[in-house]
């Protein structure tokens, strides 16, 4: 074996994430890119063998904040914006201007769904956001909505608190909804006051707070609501609106897992891969399976050689996405560690390994 071989053919590759010194963010990461001294050449083969991923993020992800619903003059109102309203969060990494005082409500870590029900109470109650960044908001004199968890049930359920007002949650995929979560409603745009700066608040199409309290219809079309006679927008069972203290049925559970998965994206990998999102670079997707504040982990049970790879090797750069394929943002504080194994001949066999593990 020459020198070159055994010095740029290494049959397993380790990556810490703390070793890319490219990364200029000083808030968080969800990429990094190790660069080898050493450059890996002749390979023909890959595959992950291991992999830790902290569990440092709070239950529910920054782009999914916003909880829509509509307050209608009459049980058979057709929805238009002008009557679309919005419960929101400010991000968990926000530092809030002073000038706003206490007026926000910042997202957290969550003991469960009561806890999540007392987050939103509090977003809804007078002080907890500010009309002049929520233009949606109609809490700054009295609470328009409660949520509230029912232990026997494990369901929350919005409940309208205004006489003579009629109330119906707004789908994730209602047009006025999709169009005001983006920043692009005909009452404004929801945007953070910062110490420094007024952001747009985070968004995802298609993500809203509604799905992780439990209201899951898109209100998109009648077959959504269990083809109940009514209008489209009201997204909920009965496809109908619900008066003062009278609680809108919820269709799901609430869910308070970030991501069931870590999907783990390569460059070097463009070709070995395909998901159903039309994804091409996929390394491996790896269970969520650690509590918060701890850390999830990836053992390869199997042999499968990724072989559609560079033959040389001068970088590695990984990326990491939760289930909605948005970017898996961890701290600074946080180290991600990976293990790759490469192949170099033309048969199935690498330190011993044969086809089984």
């Amino acid at each position: 074996m020459s020198i070159r071989s055994r010095v740029n053919q290494p049959e397993r590759v380790f990556l810490n994430s703390s070793d890319d010194n490219t990364n200029p963010n000083t808030v968080g990461f969800s990429s990094f890119r190790c660069t080898f001294d050493t450059p890996i050449l002749g390979a023909k083969r890959c595959q992950m063998l291991r992999a830790t991923v902290p569990n440092c993020l709070v239950n529910i992800p920054d782009y999914q904040l916003m909880f829509w619903y509509y307050n209608l003059p009459t049980a058979t109102t057709v929805p238009t914006d002008a009557n679309l309203e919005c419960i929101r969060l400010y991000p968990s990494w926000a530092v809030p201007a002073a000038a706003l005082g206490s007026a926000f409500t910042k997202n957290r870590p969550l003991t469960g769904p009561a806890d999540l029900c007392t987050l939103l109470n509090a977003a809804a109650s007078p002080g907890g956001d500010s009309i002049t960044y929520n233009p949606y908001w109609s809490g700054a004199s009295a609470q328009d909505v409660s949520f509230a968890f029912n232990t026997s049930t494990l369901r929350i359920t919005m409940t309208g608190l205004s006489s003579g007002r009629f109330y119906a949650v707004a789908g994730f995929n209602d047009p006025l909804v999709v169009a005001a979560n983006s920043g692009l409603g005909a009452q404004g745009a929801i945007t953070n006051s910062l110490i420094t700066y007024n952001v747009q608040q985070p968004f995802a199409t298609g993500y809203t707070l509604n799905l992780r309290v439990g209201y899951a219809m898109s209100g998109s079309a009648i077959d959504d609501n269990n083809d109940v006679a009514g209008n489209t927008r009201y997204a909920n069972l009965t496809n109908s609106t619900f008066a003062q203290n009278a609680g809108v049925p919820p269709d799901s559970f609430p869910n308070l897992v970030y991501t069931q998965c870590i999907y783990l994206y390569s460059n070097i990998v463009a070709g070995s891969s395909l998901g159903s999102g039309r994804q091409h670079d996929l390394l491996t997707v790896m269970s969520n399976n650690a509590a918060a504040l701890g850390v999830a982990s990836f053992v390869s049970a199997t042999v499968t050689w990724l072989t559609k790879i560079p033959s040389d090797i001068y970088e590695i750069e990984v990326r990491m996405l939760d289930d909605a394929n948005q970017p898996l943002v961890l701290p600074d504080n946080a180290q991600v560690n990976l293990e790759l194994a490469f192949h170099y001949g033309t048969d199935d066999k690498i330190s011993g390994w044969t086809n089984q593990l």
